[in-house]
């Protein structure tokens, strides 16, 4: 048994994306014996760029199971490609129309064109209803990934979210009386962070300025948290997950007696940001490894060199994409690819 994970290149600056291709299962057997999926698509580039890596080095032109984590454009685009072009035998995406009386009037008004609303939001719930109703033409299932769902073989197993908080959040979208935290604001103001960041501080490997005091969208915390395990090894898919939707999806892997502390792989949340990690998360999830899908000049914030650190502290080696495809496997078949080479620890972090 064996795996073999994927990260397409995607982005530019701040614009980072997530497009990620893997197969699990006998990689020297037939196709009946692997399992193929795809978490996250990326642009539309992404997911040209995913098919054609998927027919050339998995063989294949079926995959299992497609993963939306969340409704971001720079992470659903790449799908309808993917659906497009492949036979997928079932989507995995969260439908917030389905749990929110304001989306859902939003979306069947017809004026989401129309509204001022954030660039953001609108690509975001545009693409999502693209990739739904693409699924229902073409007949493949929809489930959405809740906590506790996964495969018989326990290889696939959602951590997160549970119904429970995903549906909390989408009644905090549409905000109580008197609060700014509507469903438009709470995504305006993602949007709108950001900018320059020119200070410097200084860290070692005994000191630590990361805090447990980032702060992502609740767009960004309702992204599935997937588990992948194979042959004993464990690897963890975050989408742009926060500090409360890990901390929930650590404490539900205890639940069912998995401890994320030792995993394999992390694929880091929302391209290294500072806002969606701390310490005290971090003490929690540890891998021996992790990937963060970066644009090639997405830095001082994607990925934030205060993430990498705290990475490298916790004894992990950490790989960039910055514009290249990067491969993590055990037991697959050797393509002739080269070295990658990790991120370094950074005396000098942004303040």
């Amino acid at each position: 048994m064996g795996y073999e994970i994927d990260y397409m290149a995607v982005g530019e600056g701040e614009r980072c994306g997530d497009a990620i291709a893997l197969r699990l299962g006998n990689l020297n057997g037939t196709r009946a014996e692997q399992r193929v999926m795809v978490i996250d698509g990326g642009t539309k580039q992404s997911g040209s760029d995913l098919v054609q890596h998927i027919r050339r080095y998995y063989n294949t032109d079926r995959i299992d199971t497609v993963v939306s984590t969340h409704p971001d454009s720079d992470h659903i685009s790449g799908l309808t490609v993917v659906l497009e072009s492949l036979a997928v035998s079932q989507l995995l995406m969260h439908r917030p129309w389905e749990h929110s009386r304001e989306v859902r009037s939003l979306l069947s008004s017809g004026e989401i064109s129309h509204l001022k609303i954030s660039d953001k939001l609108r690509r975001s719930l545009e693409s999502a209803c693209e990739l739904e109703q693409l699924a229902k033409k073409l007949r493949i299932p929809i489930e959405e990934p809740f906590a506790g769902m996964g495969t018989p073989d326990g290889s696939v197993t959602i951590l997160g979210p549970s119904r429970e908080y995903y549906e909390a959040m989408v009644c905090d979208f549409r905000g109580a009386p008197g609060t700014p935290t509507s469903f438009l604001e709470i995504l305006q103001r993602a949007a709108q962070t950001g900018g320059e960041i020119a200070a410097r501080v200084l860290e070692s490997m005994a000191i630590e300025t990361l805090d447990d005091c980032g702060e992502t969208s609740a767009e960004n915390n309702s992204s599935a948290i997937v588990l992948i395990r194979d042959s004993g090894r464990a690897l963890l898919f975050t989408g742009d997950a926060g500090i409360p939707a890990l901390t929930q999806a650590a404490d539900h892997a205890i639940s069912i007696g998995v401890d994320l502390g030792s995993l394999v792989l992390l694929d880091v949340p929302h391209h290294g940001s500072r806002r969606n990690v701390g310490p005290t998360l971090l003490n929690r999830i540890r891998a021996t490894t992790s990937y963060i899908s970066a644009a090639p000049d997405g830095e001082p914030k994607h990925p934030s060199r205060r993430v990498v650190n705290a990475l490298i502290r916790r004894g992990s080696t950490v790989y960039s994409t910055r514009g290249k495809v990067l491969c993590h496997y055990f037991n697959a078949p050797n393509r002739g690819w080269g070295p990658a080479f990790p991120l370094e620890f950074s005396p000098m972090v942004e303040d």
